[in-house]
């Protein structure tokens, strides 16, 4: 019997962070019986792609948006600066709670960029990876954009998945991200109103900083 903690990874620059994210994660935590879901917010996620919020802005929109539900917030990519490398965090959080599952949890968007991550190969020695569709995506498109080396290893089936503790991949079609963070900031600087797409509390808090 597996008595390791089961751990969901889920980075990003939450530039803001949305309900697409609680939501969905919120629904994954529930589904595949994590024990914990951890929110990772980048320091920069590479040269091409620049937050237009700083990190501590980006922090306290976690901490409020994220303070009614049962979540951690891990710092460390903020903490380290410079450009945020996936296989640097799984390592740091193998090396510091060894008796722990890691399930990598991303976009499809990301997903299909993950041959141009830092040593993205070894990243399946250290965790398994959930899929999250993205709005009216299949899992047939996906396995078509995705390199043979990826591809072999998605499947659709729980069991399968769940069968190793690292090395596999799970392409999630039951739950759905509809929301983006470029739709919240374009709405922002549209002074456009964008209830039902934030927390109610963080909705506030924007309205009153114009970060966007």
């Amino acid at each position: 019997m597996n008595s390791k903690k089961k751990i969901g990874i889920f980075g990003g620059s939450f530039d803001p962070v949305h309900l697409g994210h609680i939501t969905t994660l919120t629904k994954i935590k529930k589904l595949h019986n994590f024990d914990e879901i951890i929110f990772i917010p980048t320091f920069i996620v590479n040269s091409r792609k620049k937050t237009v919020a700083t990190p501590e802005q980006r922090i306290r929109m976690l901490e409020i948006s994220l303070n009614k539900h049962n979540f951690k917030i891990d710092l460390r990519e903020i903490k380290r600066k410079g450009t945020s490398y996936t296989i640097d965090t799984l390592r740091s959080l193998q090396q510091g709670s060894p008796n722990v599952n890691l399930v990598l949890i991303i976009g499809s968007d990301a997903f299909c960029t993950l041959p141009e991550w830092k040593e993205y190969e070894e990243i399946l020695n250290l965790c398994n990876i959930i899929i999250l569709k993205r709005d009216g995506e299949s899992c047939d498109d996906l396995l078509k954009k995705s390199p043979k080396f990826l591809s072999d290893k998605i499947t659709k089936d729980v069991t399968v998945f769940d069968s190793k503790r690292y090395g596999n991949i799970l392409y999630e079609d039951s739950i759905e991200i509809r929301i983006s963070s470029s739709m919240v900031r374009e709405r922002l600087r549209n002074n456009e109103l964008i209830d039902g797409l934030v927390d109610k509390d963080l909705q506030e808090w924007l309205y009153h900083n114009k970060i966007y």
